[in-house]
């Protein structure tokens, strides 16, 4: 469904009455129903997953910036009432954002590959080699060529299928939206001082799990790494699962959000 949510229609997927509630943000590129084959592995739960800016049935709002907008927006959905807060990808920083916002409201989170490149040295070979893997989609949405940066993003951060082989319906999809990419840039690597701090992280009163794809890009690994050294805890590396390991290993991403609930 579609509801106003800090101020711009909103998606809004509600699953299960009874169990735990979970809030879930999904990543780039997708939409709230990329968890539904994880949620099914769940059990019973209250699930709310919301659609990112842009993105499902959600509008962009171009005077906010899209983590901004999107943690507001689930800010409104959570309210008081305890919740599990899950998310993928950039949602790693949209329920990071609203966890660090309202704190007392949230019993555990998630974060499966946040992507938060700003928390790495500029200067690691690591940080290095993803400057440059990402300028190629960036350049290219820069110019116009909407279609080859769709490919080359889907490239690095997509299941692993050739993207002539992704189904038209779904490149359409992201051609679309490859200029959320760009504006959410400050987002994901900016270094303002408006950043999500590791110290942050660690001040949150809730437990924190961290979880990768063991064949993911090294610099997400990095992230969790980087996220999880101060927490005192080790990030869970699914074998044989890459960058969208909740949408691959529905199963196994399930188990370790279960563990939590």
């Amino acid at each position: 469904m579609q509801v106003r949510l800090a101020g711009a229609m909103t998606g809004l997927h509600r699953t299960g009455e009874q169990g735990p509630r979970l809030l879930l943000s999904h990543c780039s590129l997708a939409h709230s129903g990329a968890w539904k084959g994880m949620l099914g592995h769940l059990g019973p739960v209250r699930a709310e997953a919301l659609d990112l800016p842009g993105h499902g049935m959600s509008e962009a709002d171009p005077d906010r910036r899209p983590r901004r907008q999107a943690a507001d927006a689930l800010l409104e959905v959570l309210g008081d009432e305890p919740a599990h807060l899950v998310g993928h990808s950039f949602g790693g920083g949209v329920v990071l954002r609203a966890a660090l916002d309202r704190p007392e409201a949230v019993a555990s989170l998630t974060l499966i590959e946040p992507m938060m490149f700003y928390l790495l040295d500029a200067a690691d070979p690591v940080a290095i080699d993803e400057a440059a893997a990402t300028a190629g989609y960036i350049n290219a949405v820069q110019s116009d060529q909407a279609e080859l940066a769709a490919e080359e993003f889907m490239t690095l951060w997509g299941n692993g299928v050739p993207w002539k082989m992704v189904p038209e319906k779904l490149r359409t999809y992201a051609i679309e939206r490859m200029g959320f990419i760009t504006a959410s840039a400050d987002d994901v690597a900016g270094r303002g001082p408006d950043q999500i701090t590791v110290e942050q992280i660690a001040s949150l009163p809730c437990p924190v799990q961290l979880i990768a794809g063991a064949q993911t890009r090294p610099s997400a690994i990095a992230i969790c790494e980087t996220i999880a050294q101060p927490l005192g805890v080790t990030p869970h590396l699914v074998q044989g699962a890459g960058h969208m390991v909740p949408i691959s290993h529905p199963a196994e991403v399930a188990k370790l959000i279960g563990a939590m609930l």
